[in-house]
């Protein structure tokens, strides 16, 4: 961690992330304990459950804090390795789609962060397997066609239109629309969101599960346009260094 790093959360303070990170890291590390005893001690699936939970809530920290994206890369493969081996055991639920906005949002944020942080094709694909894209959402199809194109979208429905129907429209629109439709879809996506997240930083001692706010599908579909996100990178919510590293305006390492 570098004593030079800069806070990219505006909200809540440097010690309050550097707090619930050693936190996740001491969790994640009693979990991988747990992984080595036998199944008859301990249930496998739910070990790999929480370290693919608490993984994700660590990318989310570290990247709010202000961490290094490459290390923030290299955590979201450690949890995306973690979402595999639990969606491997039988009793593994295929929870994105369970209705609730949260978790379907978790899927949106971890297509959008691996398109963002150029993972290897082949950890992309196993990542759409392992949350079961297949249809049911728009948002999601086309997310996941931009690194598998065999993959078209296979619908126009939205699972949750009171979020999404502005970036589908965005997606869908003329070139010369896409940006000022994308400011317009970023502009109202926080107020439009129905999870147990939403304004958790105001909420005294449980402001102890804020991660961050951050509309990470603005930066993926901006990327994925091509589109000029000049004027998104001053909005709140906007994954600006994400962005970056993704159109290249920063040093990618090899």
């Amino acid at each position: 961690m570098s004593a030079r790093m800069q806070k990219r959360e505006p909200l809540l303070t440097e010690q309050h992330f550097d707090k619930a990170i050693a936190h996740r890291q001491q969790f994640m590390a009693e979990t991988l304990e747990d992984a080595q005893l036998p199944p008859d001690e301990v249930r496998h699936d739910m070990v790999y459950f929480d370290l693919f939970t608490d993984g994700n809530e660590l990318v989310e920290l570290k990247y709010s804090r202000g961490y290094d994206i490459e290390e923030i890369k290299h955590d979201l493969l450690a949890t995306i390795e973690a979402l595999e081996k639990y969606k491997q055991f039988p009793e593994a639920e295929n929870f994105f789609f369970n209705g609730e906005q949260d978790e379907y949002m978790q899927a949106v944020e971890l297509v959008s962060l691996a398109l963002l942080l150029h993972v290897d094709l082949d950890v992309f694909r196993r990542l759409v397997d392992a949350i079961g894209i297949n249809g049911q959402d728009y948002v999601l199809d086309w997310l996941a066609a931009r690194r598998l194109p065999e993959r078209r979208p296979a619908t126009t429905q939205l699972l949750f239109p009171k979020t999404y129907a502005r970036l589908r429209d965005a997606i869908q629109a003329p070139i010369d629309l896409q940006s000022t439709l994308l400011r317009s879809f970023l502009a109202g996506w926080y107020e439009s969101v129905d999870t147990v997240w939403y304004n958790i930083h105001a909420h005294g001692k449980n402001a102890a599960g804020f991660s961050g706010y951050w509309c990470w599908e603005a930066a993926a579909t901006a990327y994925a346009l091509g589109a000029d996100d000049t004027e998104l990178q001053a909005m709140r919510y906007y994954p600006k260094d994400l962005a970056d590293y993704a159109f290249g305006r920063v040093k990618r390492l090899a």
